[in-house]
């Protein structure tokens, strides 16, 4: 299945307070902060709840170490399996790349 350019960019811009505007939304792929600066990616149907599950030490094993975490990017699909695509996709950025794509330079896809 081809990913969709424009769900991808739907998220972009919105700080995790503007979640409301998505709601009918299925899937979020996300880039969360952690305290030594790394960054760690990840895929929910519910980012607010993700995000607080995460800074508990619950998350996943990679930010349990890296406390607290901070959401700086997301992506917005409207099912899980475009969204775990996109997380893999992500996943395979290096660190640059990544910083890239948060601060919004087009030429990582």
């Amino acid at each position: 299945m081809e990913l969709d350019i424009y769900s991808r960019q739907l998220g972009v811009g919105h700080s995790i307070s503007d979640l409301s505007a998505f709601l009918e939304e299925k899937a979020f792929v996300y880039l969360l902060r952690c305290n030594d600066n790394s960054l760690y990616c990840g895929w929910s149907s519910d980012l607010s709840k993700r995000v607080k599950v995460h800074n508990t030490g619950k998350g996943a094993k990679y930010t349990k170490t890296r406390l607290p975490v901070k959401l700086v990017y997301f992506e917005v699909y409207e099912d899980k399996i475009i969204a775990m695509k996109r997380e893999y996709e992500i996943k395979q950025l290096t660190k640059l790349q990544k910083e890239r794509l948060i601060n919004g330079i087009e030429d990582i896809v």
